[in-house]
């Protein structure tokens, strides 16, 4: 589904951020990608869908990324930013969420049907016409993964989800990403959504895969969550 070969990514003020990083997702997998701060989490996400220059091979669904193939890739990739500001831009939620099934050549009524689905997913419905920079941060969160849902991708990588969430809409997230059938890359600082959610855990320090195994052999061992500041 998703194969990550090799790949580095060198900033322009020289700072390696990513050192031949390698892993694979397979269909309906769901991985937590953990590590502390500066680790290289969100910038791996946004080079898997083309956003950096890099070196190495990304391919999705058989289909290699390329100057070529990225408008492909990001009909197959569904990315949420870390921060939700980067997603919403139009005057109504629902116009961002049908934003990307518009662009796709989706008709007004197809597209309207998909955002009342991904709103209906997240139990969100009663957002669709909300102003979108007058929403809390949790429920801008909330709006931005509904966007990507909408455009039906077939993997998701998703940048802290549980982010400004309370308990109850942290619950709904969780519930309806397991009941997803898109594979995920999860990158996350929230262990316990990694141990809720997923089944493996990809461990990123300084910009290197460290550490990578099932999701309870890996958070189970305290030395090594502390020996990479987790």
């Amino acid at each position: 589904m998703l194969a990550v070969n090799g790949i580095s990514v060198t900033y322009p003020d020289g700072n390696l951020a990513l050192d031949s990083v390698s892993f694979a997702i397979g269909d309906n997998e769901r991985v937590a990608l953990i590590g502390a701060n500066g680790a290289g989490k969100s910038t791996l996400l946004r080079a898997i869908v083309g956003l950096l220059p890099m070196s190495g091979e990304i391919s999705v669904c058989g289909v290699k990324l390329s100057k070529q193939t990225a408008s492909e890739i990001r009909k197959i990739i569904g990315i949420v930013f870390q921060n939700p500001d980067d997603q919403l831009f139009t005057m109504k939620v629902r116009d961002d969420i049908a934003f990307g099934p518009r662009n796709f050549g989706l008709s007004d009524e197809e597209a309207e049907r998909l955002v009342d689905s991904a709103l209906e997913q997240l139990n969100a419905v009663h957002l669709k016409e909300r102003t979108p920079y007058k929403l809390s941060a949790g429920e801008k969160r909330i709006v931005g993964i509904a966007a990507i849902l909408a455009m039906n991708p077939k993997v998701l990588l998703l940048d802290e989800p549980s982010s400004f969430q309370d308990p109850r809409s942290r619950r709904i997230l969780i519930g309806t990403l397991r009941s997803l059938r898109q594979a995920q890359l999860v990158a996350t600082h929230d262990l316990d959504l990694a141990r809720s959610l997923c089944s493996r855990v990809i461990v990123l320090r300084d910009g290197r895969v460290r550490a990578e195994g099932p999701t309870d052999e890996i958070l189970s061992d305290d030395g090594r969550l502390e020996e990479y500041g987790l």
